[in-house]
């Protein structure tokens, strides 16, 4: 139903453009084509871009194409991409020689959910260095978006910035006190300025604006407007408010998202004087977070995306992730001395003990039958109230003994209101903190070889089910159940060895933890439902293509938008310029589109259908 029809072949492919050889399209965008190209003579590799033929015969089109290698050579930034040359290819393919960037978009983490401070902070502190270099030489870039900006790896830093895309910057001295030279307003409405929206004249501030908009989504993982039609979301931008930040997510600290609204700010005078300004209070904005404490919460997106991560037995329900190893630092979790009240699914409502809370969430002890995974319970606490939340863990009674740690299941809280966030405060600065538990001492008993392979096991089994089978998340069904035989074969001929009783109940504990695995991602309906929470389209696509029947997809995805409000809003913006990209002949921009709509909405049957009819029109997305 989904296999590829023969590709179409793109005549730049293969030609000679000056002293490269074109090796592959990178992507596509509204004014051009970007290609991989090799030097013949040195062997170095370049990027080059191509503008669109249908654009080439308007001569402002073109010049503002041009204006971007001769903007970024007046800058000269580390944080902003080179370009080396600029020329045409006759008799009108013009191009820009660029540098080859090995690295991934910043709208792909986005997408992704929230980013903790520690990380988000120094990215966007780069790119208001950029800007402000930018900036002293009277450039404005007018349209700065998450996928204009590129995170590579420089040396040990991970996440070098590097910002492109200035074909649609002016100087300042040609843009003030009017709109661009074809008469159109630029931008990108979810990151677009309220001096944009309503075409007024535009300056460095309005960068500011733009950027503060992705300070405000790597905060809380989506844009202050996200969800509206385009018209009102242009009208938000010029009216309303956002919700601030540490309002939308707990894990950001009040200091940060005071200085991200304030480069949220209405009027242009209100935001800070310049980018590095921005850049230096986010900075100390951070330091302070981290100095009382706060800004280092586990993260809570609007949007459930904690459902994505599947429940794991940990070494501890106290376990943490270090951000070394590009997780977040957890919330302290605090002892609890009380009962909670848990109202299921089905109604009913039990009394259980509760182990510990944090503002993210609480572990409910239980022996016995738990809620499902992915199921929202309420919660009602002493002094709080009752919470919403969803089971996001279970620990069964193997993995508990396993583990060294109590039978039951982990709550993550959802839409805390502000008077139950101060009660939960309350409550948890009167209970006291757990600390890390260590790792249990090795006993004598204890095969030193299986020791060290468990080390292993105990990591993966913290990670979704993918991370536990190691099988990336479009891997088809027989190759799930494989995998899951080879595992259980390995875990198998350990237990066959001289283990220590502790040893032989982490094995046993792990044989579950992947029988847990391979149920889900082996079997097409709970999969989709997995793969949906998780906002996993290709595995979506996995189930459709092992017999998942239409009406079974609907009814996974009546129970996803339940928990995805704004979702099908989302969506239906997108299509809208999906189907603009169509009639313009745009076929690629179209497809990728829909993609970026897949992410949204990866249950959205009619979105596959729409993916699949395009993938037969473009070369670009096979």
């Amino acid at each position: 139903m989904f296999t590829s029809p023969a590709p179409v072949v793109d005549p730049l492919l293969g030609a000679q453009v000056g002293s490269y050889k074109i090796l592959k399209l990178l992507g596509t965008g509204g004014m051009g084509s970007v290609y991989l190209a090799e030097h013949s003579g040195i062997g170095s590799r370049a990027a080059i871009k191509f503008l669109h033929e249908h654009l080439a015969s308007n001569p402002d089109l073109v010049q503002r194409f041009y204006s971007e290698a001769r903007s970024v050579n007046v800058i000269g930034h580390a944080n902003i991409v080179s370009i080396f040359d600029m020329n045409v290819l006759p008799p009108n393919r013009y191009y820009l020689v660029m540098e080859y960037l090995e690295g991934r978009s910043l709208e792909s983490l986005v997408q992704q959910g929230p980013m903790p401070l520690a990380r988000a902070v120094p990215i966007l502190v780069q790119v208001c260095d950029a800007l402000e270099a930018a900036h002293e030489a009277g450039i404005v870039h007018r349209d700065l978006k998450p996928e204009n900006l590129i995170l590579v790896k420089r040396g040990r830093q991970e996440d070098f910035v590097k910002v492109f895309d200035f074909g649609i910057a002016k100087l300042a001295s040609t843009v003030s006190n009017r709109k661009t030279a074809t008469g159109m307003i630029i931008g990108t409405p979810d990151y677009m300025a309220p001096e944009q929206a309503s075409g007024e004249p535009v300056d460095s501030r309005t960068d500011q604006y733009s950027l503060g908009v992705i300070a405000y989504e790597l905060a809380t993982g989506k844009t202050p407007f996200a969800g509206l039609p385009i018209t009102a979301m242009l009208v938000a931008h010029l009216t309303q408010e956002p919700r601030p930040p540490h309002e939308v997510n707990p894990a950001v600290s009040r200091a940060v998202s005071m200085v991200i609204l304030k480069a949220l700010a209405k009027k242009p005078d209100a935001r800070f004087a310049n980018a590095g300004d921005f850049g230096r209070a986010l900075e100390l904005a951070l330091k302070e977070s981290e100095s009382t404490g706060s800004g280092v919460l586990v993260a809570v997106p609007v949007e459930p995306a904690a459902l994505r991560a599947t429940p794991a037995p940990a070494d501890s329900v106290l376990s943490r992730v270090t951000p070394a190893h590009g997780g977040v630092v957890m919330a302290p979790r605090h002892v609890t001395r009380f009962d909670v009240q848990v109202q299921g699914e089905q109604g009913g409502v039990q009394t259980l003990p509760c182990q510990d809370v944090s503002r993210a969430g609480c572990f409910v002890c239980s022996t016995g039958t738990l809620p499902r995974v992915f199921s929202r319970v309420k919660v009602t606490l002493p002094s709080v109230g009752a919470l919403l939340g969803d089971v996001v863990r279970h620990v069964t009674v193997d993995q508990a003994a396993a583990w060294n740690m109590p039978q039951g299941f982990g709550v993550q809280f959802v839409n805390v209101k502000p008077e139950q966030r101060e009660g939960l405060d309350r409550l948890t600065h009167s209970l006291p903190v757990a600390p890390t538990e260590p790792q249990p001492p090795v006993s004598q008993a204890d095969d030193p070889l299986v020791e060290k392979l468990l080390a292993d096991v105990r990591k993966r089994i913290q990670g979704d089910h993918y991370v536990v089978l190691g099988l990336p998340p479009d891997a088809d069904i027989p190759l799930v159940k494989s995998r899951g035989r080879e595992l259980s074969s390995q875990l198998g001929e350990l237990g066959k060895r001289q283990v220590s009783d502790g040893q032989l109940k982490q094995i046993a504990a792990a044989q579950d933890r992947l029988r847990q695995a391979v149920e889900v991602l082996g079997n097409p309906v709970k999969r989709a439902e997995f793969d949906g929470l998780r906002f996993n389209w290709k595995g979506v696509l996995v189930c459709l293509s092992a017999g998942l029947r239409a009406t079974e997809l609907e009814e996974i995805r009546k129970r996803f938008l339940k928990a995805n409000d704004g979702t099908e809003a989302r969506v239906s913006l997108h299509l809208m310029t999906v189907d603009a990209h169509e009639r313009d002949g745009h076929i690629a921009d179209a497809f990728r589109l829909v993609e970026h709509a897949l992410n949204i909405d990866p249950l959205n049957l009619a979105l596959h259908h729409r993916r699949k009819a395009l993938l037969k029109r473009t070369p670009q997305a096979r």
